[in-house]
């Protein structure tokens, strides 16, 4: 791999990391981020050890003799050709000398070009400053959208989605998705910045978000054996609808107690941030059951949570909207179809805290996806409002 020359003389290499590395990797993120940093596979040294061991996943170090200076992994989605790269670091003093670039640079020449193991590339970065969005934009990354206050560090941030496309990804993409209207602004950005064909419109009929139907109790089961195991039985008897949500697997079900309904979700208790990764309603209604579940994960500390939508199933984006989930980002080609082509997904989130954005630099495309944000959260702000009682209009 490349090697680089400090400004003062120092040489830095980049190396894949291994497990006898594990020592040096935890302590490089506990000296930049002082114990905040909230993802378990840069701090729990099982989670390490295995992620260090799987094929899909690219974990490259940078070094100054021994000592390990900088960090980056790549997650690999060898089925839908789908990259992440995550938890990039570098240390404080080392931070503009081309280290993160470079360490970035190689991994992506290697999976998008020599192997051409991925056609697409994802990364998620934060918004203290402009700098990693930067970093990435000048590597060839895209701006497709934000993560409104999706995780806690010091203080509540959001992120940008960054994303980096092979010309062959984007020749096998599902062209003119089907899109209620609240989405259509964030396919008009991502249209204006990919050169994109226009949409289709879909019109659905709204439901009230203030109604949530008759209560629905859930249990939560946290032993993750169990609940991996019951995961991938309900996947072979199909009985669930599977949220495509990569590089993730759940440790929390929500269950009603006579098991009609389940939500598999994967939580991490330190920021309070969730994902849904699959969910079984059976006859139930899906926005009923979407509400209930809301409320029962709020109550279990979840304080963020996102959900992936297919951008050609306006039914489920509006179901989504209905259940006071927001759209946030657009993801062109995200995902290969049986078929071997490549379909859009809508990132959806749902925050039970008040938004703080005051911390954020955004590049100038961002800034027009927290616009496009905001007009929805204002919407749905007016949506929930309780209706007016004309008896007591003032004459």
């Amino acid at each position: 791999m490349q090697r680089i020359t400090l400004k003062d003389g120092r040489e830095v290499d980049f190396k894949p990391g291994q497990v006898k590395d594990i020592p040096g990797i935890v302590d490089l993120y506990k000296q930049v981020y002082q114990g905040r940093y909230t993802l378990r596979e840069v701090s729990d040294p099982v989670i390490l050890k295995r992620k260090l061991e799987d094929p899909n996943y690219f974990w490259t170090l940078a070094f100054i003799g021994e000592r390990i200076v900088g960090s980056v992994i790549f997650a690999i989605d060898p089925l839908n050709k789908l990259g992440k790269s995550y938890a990039a670091v570098v240390l404080g003093e080392l931070r503009g000398q081309d280290v993160m670039r470079t360490m970035v640079m190689q991994d992506l020449e290697r999976l998008t070009q020599r192997t051409r193991t991925c056609d697409v590339v994802y990364a998620t970065t934060r918004t203290v400053s402009v700098a990693p969005q930067v970093v990435l934009e000048h590597l060839g990354f895209q701006p497709m959208g934000i993560f409104p206050n999706v995780r806690k560090v010091e203080s509540f941030e959001t992120h940008g989605l960054e994303v980096f496309f092979r010309k062959a990804s984007m020749e096998l993409r599902r062209k003119s998705p089907i899109l209620v209207p609240e989405v259509r602004e964030f396919y008009e950005i991502v249209r204006r910045v990919l050169g994109l064909e226009p949409y289709q419109k879909a019109e659905l009929p709204l439901c009230d978000p203030r109604k949530m139907g008759d209560p629905m109790h859930f249990q939560v089961e946290k032993d993750e054996k169990m609940l991996l195991e019951q995961f991938e039985e309900n996947q072979q008897d199909d009985l669930m609808d599977k949220v495509f949500f990569p590089f993730t697997e759940p440790n929390l079900l929500f269950q009603t107690p006579d098991k009609s309904v389940e939500f598999f979700v994967n939580f991490n208790e330190v920021d309070g941030n969730g994902v849904i990764i699959g969910y079984k309603v059976g006859s139930n209604d899906l926005r009923r059951s979407l509400m209930w579940f809301c409320e029962a994960a709020s109550l279990s500390g979840m304080r963020y949570i996102e959900l992936l939508v297919n951008a050609f199933r306006p039914d489920l984006q509006r179901i989504a909207l209905d259940a006071r989930f927001l759209p946030c980002a657009y993801f062109p080609a995200m995902r290969m179809t049986v078929t071997g082509g490549r379909e859009d997904y809508i990132v959806f989130s749902r925050s039970f805290e008040s938004l703080d954005f005051m911390e954020m630099n955004l590049v100038s495309t961002n800034r027009k996806f927290l616009d496009a944000f905001m007009k929805c959260w204002y919407e749905m702000l007016v949506r929930c409002q309780p209706d007016f009682d004309e008896g007591w209009r003032i004459v």
